[in-house]
């Protein structure tokens, strides 16, 4: 009896001096986003990512559903879920693309942490092609995705763009011999690939995709969350690493790279002339 009154009054003890259990870590994920987030699977690399992160700060993760339309979103899309963190809905967002101007635009409350990976506009073809850079493309017919700046890319090198309106058609095209390759956002176009294989194509060997056509990953917070950023932050430079992140990605169907020295610009961009 006496030891049990002893664990009890412990126990208050403990309470009464504020020790209780770490805040759960908030993150705001799109419900149809594959392969970043997808509530029905329970899955997503930023999902994965979420939890990794978590597990390092000790904290519980709190997935909080952002309903979205069901489609595979690509770099030029504006559907991240910014005003539920700006009004603390969550506490961060993962896979947003730097620069913060462009991507946190009229969102002053708003701030991205240090770049974690990078993501770019991969080059698609057969296994043995030999074109592998953007300016080899000259006259040859692309397949890309409608809306993207593969096609202002593919312009200034004299390429023939072919559209599409999803990485899957652009993908069946060159698996048809509609088009020699493919031009591609990579995170969703190896995903794609992932749920539905192409023997014999694939990423183009030792291409290395152009400032001008990649992107560096940010998480974002909240401004006035500089320590919760900074913590993220290196949690997520560990996950890098260790090669947990790499891991997760491709777990998860992404193509990605360690961030980049150079991205996007409209100067990048003139300098594939």
């Amino acid at each position: 009896m006496k030891l049990r009154y002893l664990i009890a009054l412990l126990g208050a003890s403990l309470g009464s001096h504020g020790v209780s259990a770490a805040a759960p870590l908030k993150v705001c994920l799109l419900e149809h986003n594959a392969p970043y987030s997808d509530r029905a699977a329970n899955s997503g690399f930023d999902l994965a990512t979420a939890n990794a992160v978590a597990v390092r700060l000790s904290r519980p993760l709190e997935v909080v559903w952002v309903a979205n339309e069901e489609k595979i979103t690509e770099i030029e899309d504006s559907d991240f879920p910014t005003q539920r963190l700006r009004k603390g809905a969550c506490d961060v967002l993962f896979s947003v693309p730097g620069p913060a101007r462009d991507s946190l635009r009229d969102m002053p409350t708003l701030a991205l942490g240090k770049p974690y990976y990078g993501a770019a506009f991969e080059l698609y073809g057969k296994t043995d092609e030999q074109r592998h850079e953007v300016r080899d493309l000259r006259a040859a017919p692309v397949a890309i995705q409608a809306a993207t700046v593969a096609a202002f890319a593919l312009h200034l090198v004299g390429a023939q763009p072919k559209t599409f309106f999803s990485p899957a058609q652009a993908l069946a095209a060159l698996a048809k011999g509609e088009v020699e390759l493919a031009l591609l956002w990579g995170p969703t176009a190896s995903y794609q690939l992932t749920q539905h294989p192409a023997p014999g194509f694939g990423p183009v060997t030792h291409y290395v995709p152009p400032a001008a056509l990649a992107w560096n990953e940010h998480l974002a917070t909240r401004e006035a969350d500089a320590p919760l950023r900074e913590a993220l932050d290196t949690a997520l430079a560990a996950l890098m690493a260790d090669g947990s992140l790499q891991k997760m990605a491709t777990q998860n169907g992404l193509r990605i790279h360690p961030p980049f020295a150079r991205t996007y610009t409209l100067g990048e961009m003139n300098n594939l002339r």
